[in-house]
């Protein structure tokens, strides 16, 4: 039985967090401005283990285009804060602790379908795989994973693609799901204290490279992979209408600059996320930076998402998805 399935206020607790202990904070230097300056900055949320955030927003914030965006808005700088998991970043922005948060589909949909009135600014990335890893050494298909345990950061696009996975195999009840952050992956495998871990993007591809054998991926399954959605709080927008068109011209302009210099933008990502390059470019295709806020497939994926937590009694609500946009972000 999967650890989802146990209560709907345990159910809760896990998909929204309980904590922010393991939160940390840094500023992203913005435009030159004096202390007295009556400006206020933008906090941004984003899921680690870097200490900056990476993909597109990530470079347009390495480059100054969304600081510059953002100071005609009246902010100041954008404080960025670094979160182990998307219930945890969810927890933030349901406290009033964050602006604007950049994370997986999956808990961004459960908040949304539980009240969080927040407006979907676009995409980071679509498409995003799952690496389902093993111990050296131990089962050899998903089939073999009956009667075991599979470790999965729980409220994630990774739990959903687990679920999803299992599901599809007959194993949702007879196979035990535990939470695990994507740090303890390797030191489970290694002790074979799961019989199976699924490892987000940078994690998958790194842990095949140092011989983990990979059973199973996201990218077999189309409609499990994930999207990395950015998230504005309502209270945000409704100070500055203008954001969404900033954000997006910012993005837009750093979209231009990574499709110019892969090789520059890779090294950056490799850095901001401690990672190597190799697993960031297996992890981050230039294919996955939508060019537009609300790509079809993006939206897809979201409905997918939806339909398949409503079907699993994981959330109760539905929602529009097409009114969880904002006018003015393409």
């Amino acid at each position: 039985m999967t650890e989802l399935k146990t209560s709907p206020a345990a159910t809760r607790r896990r998909l929204l967090g309980a904590a922010l202990a393991a939160t940390a904070s840094l500023a992203v230097p913005g435009l030159a401005r004096s202390q007295a300056a009556s400006t206020r900055p933008l906090r941004l949320g984003f899921i680690g283990p870097g200490k900056k955030p990476a993909s597109a927003t990530g470079w347009a914030l390495q480059q100054g285009q969304l600081q510059r965006e953002l100071a005609l808005l009246g902010f100041g700088e954008v404080v960025t804060r670094v979160f182990p998991n998307g219930p945890d970043l969810n927890e933030a922005f349901v406290s009033g602790n964050l602006d604007v948060g950049i994370y997986g589909d999956t808990p961004a949909v459960v908040a949304r379908a539980q009240g969080f009135e927040g407006r979907l600014l676009g995409f980071d990335n679509v498409g995003m795989n799952v690496w389902l890893l093993t111990p050296r050494g131990g089962v050899k298909s998903v089939r073999d994973l009956e009667g075991k345990t599979v470790g999965v950061a729980l409220g994630s696009y990774m739990h959903r693609y687990v679920l999803g996975l299992l599901k599809e195999a007959g194993l949702l009840k007879s196979v035990k799901v535990v939470h695990m952050l994507p740090r303890d992956g390797e030191p489970a495998l290694e002790r074979g204290a799961v019989a199976a871990f699924a490892a987000p993007i940078n994690t998958g591809p790194l842990l095949a490279s140092r011989g983990y054998p990979v059973i199973d991926e996201a990218e077999r399954h189309p409609t499990l992979r994930g999207t990395s959605v950015i998230i504005a709080s309502p209270q945000l927008l409704a100070g500055a209408p203008g954001l969404p068109a900033a954000w997006g011209r910012a993005r837009t302009a750093a979209l231009q600059d990574i499709r110019r210099d892969s090789a520059a933008y890779y090294a950056f990502h490799a850095e901001a996320s401690g990672f190597p390059v190799a697993a960031v470019k297996d992890s981050y295709p230039l294919s996955h930076f939508p060019d537009t806020a609300y790509p079809a497939e993006g939206l897809k994926l979201i409905e997918e998402v939806k339909r398949f937590l409503l079907a699993e009694n994981l959330i109760r609500r539905d929602f529009s998805v097409v009114q969880w946009t904002v006018a003015g972000a393409d």
